[in-house]
């Protein structure tokens, strides 16, 4: 399948593919740890002209002592409007961002690209640690992918880092 287009989605184009990498994760209230990261971007070509969509799965899997082990999914949607890029996303833990964002940084050349998405809106599922600010960072570099997120929490009051992955297109 090609790359999407659609006018209000070139400028998200590059997402499109497969990336495969590793990661860290910390954070105040936690031990560090490493991990194995996937992230998927597609779309249904069937209703990308009359709602133009890109749907994006990340997947964690933890290194432990063990082997590797499934930590964390979740699923959602990149739209864009004129002024801003959209982000909504639901977690295998039962929490629910939406989130807004911009192109920060565009080559002329199209090559390198820099999306800064921070949180709207969180609803985190009853009983969960919540959630009440996410901010994101996506940045591309030839056909390198260098992610990072940022919270605050119930405990943890400052935007804080959370995880940080680097990741390689695999596919177009």
């Amino acid at each position: 399948m090609e790359k999407p287009t659609h006018e209000l989605m070139e400028p998200l184009t590059w997402l499109y593919g497969e990336w495969k990498g590793t990661g860290s994760g910390e954070f105040p209230t936690m031990d560090p740890f490493e991990y194995d990261n996937l992230i998927r971007v597609r779309f249904l070509e069937e209703s990308f002209e009359q709602e133009p969509l890109l749907h994006f799965e990340e997947i964690a899997w933890v290194h432990e002592p063990e082997g590797r082990k499934f930590k964390h999914w979740e699923t959602g949607f990149f739209k864009s409007s004129d002024d801003k890029i959209q982000f909504y996303v639901s977690h295998n833990t039962g929490r629910i961002e939406v989130t807004y964002g911009e192109l920060i940084s565009i080559d002329p050349h199209g090559k390198s690209f820099e999306l800064e998405l921070t949180s709207d809106f969180i609803r985190n599922e009853v009983g969960l640690k919540a959630t009440y600010k996410s901010h994101r960072k996506i940045a591309l570099e030839g056909d390198i992918i260098n992610y990072s997120l940022e919270l605050t929490t119930e405990d943890v009051s400052n935007l804080s880092l959370h995880l940080t992955s680097t990741l390689k297109k695999t596919n177009t």
